[in-house]
Protein backbone atom coordinates (compact mmCIF):
# COMPACT_ATOMS: atom_id res chain seq x y z
CA UNK A 1 0.00 0.00 0.00
CA UNK A 2 2.71 2.49 0.48
CA UNK A 3 4.60 1.76 -3.29
CA UNK A 4 1.45 2.14 -4.76
CA UNK A 5 0.00 5.69 -2.33
CA UNK A 6 3.97 6.81 -3.56
CA UNK A 7 3.52 5.85 -6.76
CA UNK A 8 -0.09 7.43 -7.35
CA UNK A 9 1.15 10.86 -4.99
CA UNK A 10 3.84 10.62 -7.93
CA UNK A 11 1.25 10.78 -10.97
CA UNK A 12 0.24 13.71 -9.31
CA UNK A 13 3.61 15.88 -9.05
CA UNK A 14 3.87 14.86 -12.56
CA UNK A 15 0.60 16.65 -13.31
CA UNK A 16 1.38 19.78 -11.61
CA UNK A 17 5.19 19.75 -13.13
CA UNK A 18 3.72 19.78 -16.53
CA UNK A 19 1.52 22.71 -15.78
CA UNK A 20 3.31 24.47 -14.32
CA UNK A 21 6.46 24.60 -17.62
CA UNK A 22 3.76 23.86 -20.11
CA UNK A 23 1.46 26.00 -19.05
CA UNK A 24 2.04 28.70 -16.37
CA UNK A 25 4.90 29.70 -17.80
CA UNK A 26 7.28 27.98 -15.63
CA UNK A 27 10.37 26.30 -17.54
CA UNK A 28 12.54 26.27 -14.52
CA UNK A 29 10.14 25.22 -11.95
CA UNK A 30 11.74 23.16 -9.19
CA UNK A 31 10.31 20.30 -7.55
CA UNK A 32 11.40 17.66 -4.86
CA UNK A 33 13.28 20.17 -2.63
CA UNK A 34 13.25 20.05 1.37
CA UNK A 35 13.82 22.85 3.94
CA UNK A 36 14.94 21.85 7.66
CA UNK A 37 12.42 22.43 10.76
CA UNK A 38 13.12 25.31 12.54
CA UNK A 39 10.19 24.49 14.87
CA UNK A 40 10.42 20.57 14.99
CA UNK A 41 8.70 20.84 18.77
CA UNK A 42 5.33 22.53 17.75
CA UNK A 43 5.69 21.58 13.95
CA UNK A 44 5.73 17.69 15.62
CA UNK A 45 2.69 18.23 17.14
CA UNK A 46 0.56 19.50 14.60
CA UNK A 47 1.67 17.29 11.55
CA UNK A 48 1.73 13.86 13.80
CA UNK A 49 5.01 13.26 13.33
CA UNK A 50 8.59 13.94 14.01
CA UNK A 51 10.53 14.56 11.04
CA UNK A 52 12.81 17.46 11.39
CA UNK A 53 12.42 18.43 7.23
CA UNK A 54 9.66 20.14 5.04
CA UNK A 55 9.10 18.37 1.74
CA UNK A 56 8.89 20.97 -1.16
CA UNK A 57 6.49 19.65 -3.85
CA UNK A 58 7.71 22.18 -6.40
CA UNK A 59 9.11 26.01 -6.36
CA UNK A 60 8.44 29.12 -8.36
CA UNK A 61 9.39 32.71 -7.85
CA UNK A 62 8.86 35.79 -10.02
CA UNK A 63 8.26 39.57 -10.00
CA UNK A 64 4.46 40.13 -9.78
CA UNK A 65 2.80 41.95 -12.70
CA UNK A 66 0.09 42.64 -10.13
CA UNK A 67 2.04 44.08 -7.24
CA UNK A 68 5.13 46.65 -8.57
CA UNK A 69 8.55 46.00 -6.94
CA UNK A 70 6.82 42.40 -5.38
CA UNK A 71 8.95 39.49 -5.27
CA UNK A 72 6.99 36.32 -5.14
CA UNK A 73 7.75 32.77 -4.46
CA UNK A 74 5.29 29.85 -5.45
CA UNK A 75 5.45 26.94 -2.38
CA UNK A 76 3.78 24.35 -3.92
CA UNK A 77 2.14 21.26 -2.22
CA UNK A 78 0.38 18.48 -3.82
CA UNK A 79 -1.67 15.68 -2.77
CA UNK A 80 -2.86 13.68 -5.08
CA UNK A 81 -5.06 10.45 -4.31
CA UNK A 82 -6.71 7.12 -6.80
CA UNK A 83 -10.05 7.42 -4.19
CA UNK A 84 -12.85 9.58 -4.55
CA UNK A 85 -12.56 13.07 -2.53
CA UNK A 86 -13.99 11.64 1.63
CA UNK A 87 -17.47 12.21 1.77
CA UNK A 88 -16.51 14.64 4.88
CA UNK A 89 -13.24 16.14 3.58
CA UNK A 90 -12.13 18.95 6.23
CA UNK A 91 -10.65 16.27 8.63
CA UNK A 92 -8.46 14.92 5.87
CA UNK A 93 -7.90 18.52 4.43
CA UNK A 94 -6.90 19.77 7.77
CA UNK A 95 -3.86 17.40 7.70
CA UNK A 96 -2.67 18.55 4.31
CA UNK A 97 -2.89 22.49 5.16
CA UNK A 98 -0.98 21.64 8.69
CA UNK A 99 1.59 20.41 6.57
CA UNK A 100 1.82 23.44 4.08
CA UNK A 101 1.17 26.03 6.29
CA UNK A 102 4.21 24.93 8.64
CA UNK A 103 6.46 24.53 5.68
CA UNK A 104 5.70 27.70 4.83
CA UNK A 105 6.13 29.01 8.27
CA UNK A 106 10.04 27.57 8.38
CA UNK A 107 10.60 28.61 4.80
CA UNK A 108 10.92 32.07 5.64
CA UNK A 109 14.32 31.47 7.44
CA UNK A 110 15.70 28.47 4.98
CA UNK A 111 18.65 28.94 2.03
CA UNK A 112 16.17 28.11 -0.83
CA UNK A 113 14.15 31.52 -0.06
CA UNK A 114 17.65 33.86 0.96
CA UNK A 115 19.33 32.30 -2.27
CA UNK A 116 15.88 33.42 -4.60
CA UNK A 117 15.92 37.08 -2.91
CA UNK A 118 19.41 37.44 -3.35
CA UNK A 119 19.03 37.19 -6.85
CA UNK A 120 15.95 39.11 -7.44
CA UNK A 121 16.39 42.92 -8.65
CA UNK A 122 14.41 46.09 -8.42
CA UNK A 123 11.89 44.66 -5.99
CA UNK A 124 11.39 46.14 -2.20
CA UNK A 125 9.49 43.05 -1.05
CA UNK A 126 8.96 39.13 -0.67
CA UNK A 127 5.34 37.87 -0.70
CA UNK A 128 5.23 33.55 -0.04
CA UNK A 129 1.70 32.05 -1.53
CA UNK A 130 1.51 28.40 -0.76
CA UNK A 131 -0.07 26.28 -3.25
CA UNK A 132 -2.06 23.47 -2.40
CA UNK A 133 -3.05 21.13 -4.90
CA UNK A 134 -5.68 18.39 -3.30
CA UNK A 135 -6.41 16.08 -6.29
CA UNK A 136 -8.56 12.84 -7.31
CA UNK A 137 -7.98 10.49 -10.13
CA UNK A 138 -11.34 8.88 -9.57
CA UNK A 139 -13.85 9.24 -11.97
CA UNK A 140 -16.51 10.16 -9.34
CA UNK A 141 -14.82 13.11 -8.26
CA UNK A 142 -13.66 14.01 -11.85
CA UNK A 143 -15.23 17.81 -11.54
CA UNK A 144 -15.23 17.87 -7.85
CA UNK A 145 -16.09 21.04 -5.91
CA UNK A 146 -14.99 20.99 -2.55
CA UNK A 147 -13.95 24.38 -1.92
CA UNK A 148 -16.75 25.60 -0.67
CA UNK A 149 -17.18 22.76 2.00
CA UNK A 150 -13.51 23.37 2.68
CA UNK A 151 -13.86 26.96 3.27
CA UNK A 152 -16.34 26.15 6.33
CA UNK A 153 -13.02 24.65 8.23
CA UNK A 154 -11.88 26.20 11.91
CA UNK A 155 -8.05 26.77 11.06
CA UNK A 156 -7.40 30.05 12.93
CA UNK A 157 -6.82 28.66 16.14
CA UNK A 158 -3.50 26.43 14.83
CA UNK A 159 -1.81 29.64 14.89
CA UNK A 160 0.67 28.71 12.00
CA UNK A 161 2.69 32.31 10.55
CA UNK A 162 2.58 32.25 6.69
CA UNK A 163 1.38 34.80 3.90
CA UNK A 164 -1.16 33.15 1.92
CA UNK A 165 -2.38 29.55 0.89
CA UNK A 166 -4.62 28.99 -2.15
CA UNK A 167 -6.45 25.71 -2.63
CA UNK A 168 -7.26 23.98 -6.39
CA UNK A 169 -9.06 21.00 -6.16
CA UNK A 170 -10.74 18.83 -8.82
CA UNK A 171 -13.21 21.55 -10.39
CA UNK A 172 -10.98 24.31 -10.42
CA UNK A 173 -8.11 22.71 -11.77
CA UNK A 174 -10.23 20.85 -14.88
CA UNK A 175 -11.63 24.61 -15.59
CA UNK A 176 -7.88 26.30 -15.60
CA UNK A 177 -6.87 23.44 -17.68
CA UNK A 178 -10.06 23.23 -20.18
CA UNK A 179 -9.39 26.87 -20.54
CA UNK A 180 -5.95 27.07 -21.48
CA UNK A 181 -5.94 24.09 -23.85
CA UNK A 182 -8.73 25.90 -25.47
CA UNK A 183 -6.89 29.22 -26.43
CA UNK A 184 -3.95 27.03 -26.64
CA UNK A 185 -4.84 25.48 -29.41
CA UNK A 186 -6.73 29.07 -30.99
CA UNK A 187 -3.42 30.78 -30.48
CA UNK A 188 -1.94 27.79 -32.23
CA UNK A 189 0.46 27.29 -29.01
CA UNK A 190 0.88 30.57 -28.15
CA UNK A 191 -1.27 32.34 -25.81
CA UNK A 192 -0.63 35.29 -23.17
CA UNK A 193 -1.74 36.33 -19.54
CA UNK A 194 -3.49 39.26 -19.18
CA UNK A 195 -3.10 41.31 -15.91
CA UNK A 196 -5.60 43.46 -14.21
CA UNK A 197 -4.57 46.71 -12.95
CA UNK A 198 -5.19 46.19 -9.27
CA UNK A 199 -4.37 49.46 -8.24
CA UNK A 200 -1.02 48.68 -6.95
CA UNK A 201 1.09 47.85 -10.90
CA UNK A 202 0.05 51.75 -11.23
CA UNK A 203 3.40 52.12 -13.29
CA UNK A 204 2.77 48.77 -16.03
CA UNK A 205 3.48 49.76 -19.43
CA UNK A 206 1.83 48.68 -22.29
CA UNK A 207 4.08 45.33 -22.59
CA UNK A 208 4.02 44.78 -18.73
CA UNK A 209 -0.11 44.28 -19.05
CA UNK A 210 0.42 40.67 -20.80
CA UNK A 211 3.20 37.87 -20.05
CA UNK A 212 3.72 33.77 -19.95
CA UNK A 213 3.57 33.98 -16.63
CA UNK A 214 0.32 32.87 -14.42
CA UNK A 215 0.54 34.78 -10.84
CA UNK A 216 0.08 32.36 -8.39
CA UNK A 217 -3.60 34.57 -7.19
CA UNK A 218 -5.29 33.64 -10.67
CA UNK A 219 -5.18 29.83 -9.53
CA UNK A 220 -7.88 30.99 -7.41
CA UNK A 221 -9.39 33.83 -9.52
CA UNK A 222 -13.29 32.52 -11.11
CA UNK A 223 -12.32 34.34 -14.44
CA UNK A 224 -9.04 34.32 -16.07
CA UNK A 225 -8.54 36.84 -18.54
CA UNK A 226 -6.15 35.61 -21.74
CA UNK A 227 -4.82 36.69 -25.10
CA UNK A 228 -3.96 35.23 -28.47
CA UNK A 229 -3.51 35.82 -32.28
CA UNK A 230 -5.80 34.02 -34.74
CA UNK A 231 -3.91 35.07 -37.98
CA UNK A 232 -3.26 38.88 -37.57
CA UNK A 233 -6.23 39.31 -35.50
CA UNK A 234 -5.79 39.67 -31.61
CA UNK A 235 -8.43 38.10 -29.52
CA UNK A 236 -9.37 39.21 -26.16
CA UNK A 237 -10.70 36.36 -23.91
CA UNK A 238 -12.44 36.01 -20.76
CA UNK A 239 -13.39 32.43 -19.45
CA UNK A 240 -15.79 32.34 -16.50
CA UNK A 241 -15.81 29.57 -13.96
CA UNK A 242 -19.17 30.24 -12.56
CA UNK A 243 -22.52 29.42 -14.66
CA UNK A 244 -24.15 32.28 -17.59
CA UNK A 245 -26.67 34.81 -15.86
CA UNK A 246 -28.22 38.34 -16.83
CA UNK A 247 -26.12 39.51 -13.66
CA UNK A 248 -22.68 37.15 -14.74
CA UNK A 249 -22.90 38.23 -18.16
CA UNK A 250 -23.17 42.23 -17.42
CA UNK A 251 -20.50 41.74 -14.73
CA UNK A 252 -18.15 40.31 -17.25
CA UNK A 253 -19.10 42.48 -20.31
CA UNK A 254 -18.31 45.82 -18.29
CA UNK A 255 -15.27 44.08 -16.48
CA UNK A 256 -13.97 43.40 -20.23
CA UNK A 257 -13.82 46.98 -21.56
CA UNK A 258 -11.66 47.98 -18.43
CA UNK A 259 -8.82 46.27 -19.75
CA UNK A 260 -6.38 48.62 -21.80
CA UNK A 261 -5.91 45.29 -24.12
CA UNK A 262 -9.25 45.03 -25.34
CA UNK A 263 -8.61 48.30 -27.51
CA UNK A 264 -6.37 46.47 -29.57
CA UNK A 265 -8.16 43.36 -29.82
CA UNK A 266 -10.31 42.93 -32.62
CA UNK A 267 -12.69 40.08 -30.88
CA UNK A 268 -14.03 39.80 -27.09
CA UNK A 269 -14.81 36.12 -26.12
CA UNK A 270 -16.28 35.68 -23.17
CA UNK A 271 -16.87 32.13 -22.19
CA UNK A 272 -19.17 30.28 -19.95
CA UNK A 273 -19.67 26.40 -18.96
CA UNK A 274 -23.44 25.93 -19.26
CA UNK A 275 -23.41 28.50 -22.11
CA UNK A 276 -26.70 27.02 -24.81
CA UNK A 277 -27.06 29.49 -27.80
CA UNK A 278 -31.22 28.32 -28.04
CA UNK A 279 -31.62 28.89 -24.31
CA UNK A 280 -28.97 31.85 -23.74
CA UNK A 281 -28.94 33.93 -27.24
CA UNK A 282 -32.00 36.36 -26.37
CA UNK A 283 -30.51 37.19 -23.07
CA UNK A 284 -27.30 37.79 -24.82
CA UNK A 285 -28.90 40.49 -26.99
CA UNK A 286 -30.59 42.16 -24.39
CA UNK A 287 -27.66 42.45 -22.01
CA UNK A 288 -25.80 43.89 -25.22
CA UNK A 289 -28.53 46.40 -25.70
CA UNK A 290 -27.68 47.79 -22.04
CA UNK A 291 -24.28 49.45 -23.54
CA UNK A 292 -24.33 52.73 -25.06
CA UNK A 293 -20.99 51.86 -27.33
CA UNK A 294 -22.33 49.28 -30.28
CA UNK A 295 -19.18 49.26 -31.88
CA UNK A 296 -18.33 47.58 -28.31
CA UNK A 297 -20.68 45.03 -28.35
CA UNK A 298 -20.23 43.90 -31.75
CA UNK A 299 -16.86 42.82 -30.80
CA UNK A 300 -18.28 40.10 -28.46
CA UNK A 301 -18.28 36.93 -29.27
CA UNK A 302 -20.74 34.89 -26.43
CA UNK A 303 -19.53 30.92 -26.54
CA UNK A 304 -19.41 27.57 -24.41
CA UNK A 305 -17.01 25.63 -22.93
CA UNK A 306 -16.10 21.55 -22.38
CA UNK A 307 -10.57 18.69 -21.98
CA UNK A 308 -9.25 16.41 -18.47
CA UNK A 309 -6.72 17.53 -16.43
CA UNK A 310 -5.92 14.20 -15.58
CA UNK A 311 -5.34 13.27 -19.06
CA UNK A 312 -2.03 16.16 -20.08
Amino acid sequence: MGELSKKIGERGEEIVETLFKQYFGFPNYRDGLSIECFDSKNHGELRGNKSQTHGIDGLVHYKSPLDEETLEIGYISVKHMKNPYPKYPRSKFKEHFIDLATGLECFKFSNHKSDIEAKARNVKKTRTIGVLFWLSNSNDSKEKNILEILSKSQLESLQIQFDKIIVVDNARLQFIVQTLETVKTLGDGEFDYVYPSTGLNLKANHNENIGKILPMEFLAYDILPLRYKVGNSVIFHLACREGISEESLVQVMSLSKTFDKVQAARKIVISFPDYNSQNHDDMVSTVKSYFEDQQFTEQISIEGQSVDFRNI
